[in-house]
């Protein structure tokens, strides 16, 4: 499972920006996501991955990096 091609596919559908423009270092206000874009972003990576993020953790999550690793970290 290659994570990141995932996760950015599903980033995508929420910015309007295709995947290689897209730096996952950057902070994710990068593509002016709102609250709830990313609301329902984070519920599109739940369902994807099967996992839950919990809404403490979000305030951590900074970077789509930060996303990846929570996900590498929860999928093993």
């Amino acid at each position: 499972m290659d994570i990141k091609k995932e996760l950015l596919d599903i980033v995508c559908e929420y910015v309007d920006l295709p995947a290689e423009k897209i730096n996952t270092s950057e902070g994710l206000q990068f593509a002016g996501l709102d609250s709830f874009a990313l609301l329902s972003m984070v519920s599109s990576i739940e369902s994807k991955f099967g996992i839950t993020i919990p809404n403490e953790s979000l305030r951590t999550l900074k970077t789509l990096d930060d996303f990846i690793v929570l996900i590498q970290d929860s999928v093993k």
